[in-house]
């Protein structure tokens, strides 16, 4: 069994896996869209408030687990989200109705955002949680993908149902690596007498941070197959711009886990900014299918060479984990507040509005987490860059 309180390569693997299975809904969303819709038969406008519901669950339960990690044994809210998650997907499995499928979707959500909580602190746990987190995105990026692939075609052969079924049998299974998981952060009981210290000056930084961040992302993400529409690009290509675009994800965690050890947390950080926001500038004014993929391409390369690093100092910022269990849920409001602030600056087809809200935003993410960095002296290499 693993030891109580490090995560070694075992608990790092259970992490992944319950990190993986919490945040799939986010990272298929379009997929799970299109699954409840073959299930319900609901229009579009009703599914999206479902997956709506669903995400707005995760991000109520990832801000009760910031304080559930730090009272409770994290392999028992380990099994507690596992299960609730799969009661989840097998009430989905047999839903036909709006109310229901709702009702369902919120307890899976439950699950799946203390899923996430769990899972976060145990990855801002590891010796190096930059270099953890990255390898989580890998991992969940490269599942997504193979899921969304395969997905039309398991749709036909074995229909939505027995899809939502195998995903509740999945998290069941998923109870098996659940033992090497830590049981606790190994500063709480050193610290339980005399408090934990949290590094305020970098909680505010990060969290305000990820925050705009994830607005900035949230903003253009959303429409980016909007943009392509109002320039004439075909739909098929716009969806294979997507697909390469969610691809390209992949990589940019890869290079947070190849250099985390190598180049400064804040060079990583600034370079990924320059990247976002040569992507933002390539989907302003008149997008040709050639820029679309470009655009698409570095878009995801940068948000996800930023994620395991903006995980990295939440994780710093609270040795008990608190911290980066609350950024999960920020940056889940955050994305979801990025395509209502984009749609407010909306003029027809006129996107460069939105692109210049997001620009701006995401300099000011940078800037204040930039800057905490600096205030703490954090802006060097990481202190221990052991592979967790």
């Amino acid at each position: 069994m693993a030891h109580p309180t490090r995560l070694g390569t075992p608990g790092l693997l259970a992490a992944v896996v319950l990190g993986t299975l919490g945040g799939l809904t986010i990272m298929i969303v379009p997929g799970f869209v299109g699954l409840v819709g073959s299930l319900t038969g609901l229009d579009d406008q009703s599914l999206g408030y479902v997956a709506s519901w669903d995400i707005n669950a995760m991000a109520v339960a990832i801000g009760a687990g910031t304080f559930l990690i730090s009272r409770f044994n994290w392999r028992h809210l380990a099994l507690l989200a596992l299960a609730i998650i799969g009661i989840g997907n097998l009430w989905t499995a047999t839903c036909g109705t709006y109310p229901a499928v709702v009702a369902a979707r919120v307890l899976a959500g439950c699950g799946e955002g203390l899923a996430i909580a769990v899972s976060f602190a145990a990855l801002g746990s590891a010796p190096n949680p930059d270099r953890a987190f990255g390898i989580y995105l890998v991992v969940g990026l490269a599942v997504s993908a193979g899921i969304l692939v395969v997905l039309p075609a398991l749709q036909v052969s074995i229909g939505p149902s027995a899809i939502f079924i195998g995903l509740a049998l999945i998290a069941v299974s998923a109870a098996a690596v659940v033992k090497w998981l830590p049981t606790h952060s190994s500063m709480s009981a050193a610290n339980a007498l005399d408090g934990v210290s949290v590094q305020k000056v970098l909680t505010v930084a990060g969290l305000a941070g990820v925050f705009l961040y994830f607005i900035a992302q949230g903003a253009m993400w959303s429409y980016f197959e909007r943009i392509g529409t109002s320039n004439g690009i075909d739909p098929d290509i716009i969806g294979q711009a997507m697909g390469v675009s969610s691809f390209s994800g992949t990589g940019g965690a890869l290079v947070a886990v190849l250099l985390t050890n190598r180049v400064s947390r804040a060079w990583l950080l600034a370079g990924s900014g320059a990247i976002s926001l040569l992507s933002f500038w390539l989907l302003m004014g008149t997008v040709s299918a050639a820029q679309l993929f470009v655009a698409g391409i570095l878009f995801n390369f940068g948000w996800n060479l930023a994620q395991p690093l903006l995980s990295g100092v939440c994780a710093e910022a609270d040795a008990r984990g608190r911290v980066v269990v609350a950024m999960g849920c920020i940056q889940t409001v955050g994305f979801g507040v990025g395509p209502a602030l984009a749609a407010a600056l909306l003029t027809g087809h006129n996107f460069v509005p939105a692109a210049w809200m997001s620009t701006a935003v995401l300099i000011c993410s940078l800037a204040i987490v930039l800057g905490g960095l600096r205030a703490r002296g954090l802006q060097a290499l990481p202190h221990n860059s052991a592979v967790p």
